[in-house]
């Protein structure tokens, strides 16, 4: 419990940490001690607050926003709790809100607990209308879902190949890179809502509600929250249809129900996979589409899951990764969601 004075920095795109500072903000505030801690969370790429902010890959700021968090935050900040200057006058928390290009103060972050779901339907849909149960006459109906091969021999990419790690500038910004290059692979899930009237925002973390059956013993569940381009974008045309993810985050099958003891996965038994994206101040504007992705790889960037249930992955044999059917339900009971932090 430090009295000592703390801002707290984060990239809303950081590819290498997304969790330190605004988990360790939000587990001060929880032991009661918000007051002497504040949080920046910025439209940046690891570490980009020390080199120029005036883009992330295709995306454009208002301005060199790092530049104006070392002026206009950290300066100030060090002159109040060093030099006995003037109040700093920081909000609690300052968030950029990429899609409306802009800085927003806040009392307390976050704003809005995840709790408007938007489910997957029929037909690669999202909706916020919950799907019904399938109708039956008799006997119970199998579940509503959508299949996918998922072979560790032939893993979804995180960036187009070829995939060199020496190039900088596409490890910085690939968590910003359009998802068209996998959407279409038949072993990548997407789900699209309506063209949006009405902007949706969103200001906290989202939650992946999955609800999947495997006919394997393990799986990994990769889950995109995206915001789709409109097709034409007359002010930066090259940004017609991008598809943007908001937040991308991955979680092993093993650990569904206790990251102390893993378990294997009952084969074609359909399970709960609920774990957080990525902190978010957001809006998804009208004229532009939500879209999910799920798949069950994000390679090299993350090791392959065997896909079936071995005593540590690391050690795998060869023989241990197979192919398996994934399925994901979405009706009913059983329905798939990703439940959001939306705000008026």
């Amino acid at each position: 419990p430090s009295d000592v004075p703390t801002l707290w920095e984060q990239g809303l795109w950081d590819q290498e940490d997304m969790w330190g500072a605004n988990h360790s903000f939000a587990a001060l505030k929880a032991a009661g001690h918000e007051r002497n801690n504040w949080l920046v969370m910025g439209p940046w790429f690891h570490s980009q607050i020390n080199r120029e902010g005036w883009n992330l890959g295709p995306f454009r700021w208002r301005g060199d926003t790092a530049l104006q968090f070392r002026e206009e935050m950290v300066l100030p900040f060090f002159n109040q709790h060093l030099k006995g200057g003037p109040p700093a006058n920081l909000a609690r928390a300052t968030i950029y809100n990429p899609a409306e290009n802009r800085w927003q103060g806040f009392d307390t972050w976050p704003i809005a607990s995840a709790g408007k779901p938007i489910y997957l339907t029929a037909d690669f849909g999202l909706s916020f209308e919950k799907p019904a149960a399938p109708v039956t006459r008799g006997k119970a109906a199998a579940p509503l879902g959508d299949s996918y091969v998922s072979d560790p021999a032939k893993p979804v990419p995180y960036l187009p190949r070829p995939v060199r790690f020496a190039d900088t500038d596409a490890w910085r910004t690939w968590l910003v890179r359009d998802q068209r290059f996998v959407d279409g692979r038949p072993d990548v899930l997407s789900y699209r809502s309506e063209v949006l009237t009405a902007p949706v925002k969103i200001q906290g973390a989202p939650i992946a509600d999955i609800v999947a059956a495997t006919t394997g013993t393990d799986m990994d569940v990769v889950v995109k929250l995206i915001d789709v381009y409109p097709p034409t974008y007359p002010s930066q045309p090259e940004l017609g249809g991008y598809e943007l993810p908001v937040g991308t985050d991955i979680f092993r099958g093993r650990y569904r129900e206790s990251f102390e003891t893993p378990s294997a996965i009952p084969a074609g038994k359909p399970q709960h996979y609920r774990f957080v994206l990525p902190n978010q101040n957001y809006v998804f504007l009208p004229g532009h589409r939500i879209m999910v992705q799920i798949q069950s790889t994000l390679f090299p960037l993350y090791d392959r899951n065997p896909q079936t249930f071995v005593e540590n992955p690391l050690f795998a044999k060869p023989s241990d990764y197979k192919a398996q059917t994934v399925t994901v339900l979405r009706s009913g009971d059983q329905a798939s969601a990703i439940w959001l932090p939306v705000v008026p």
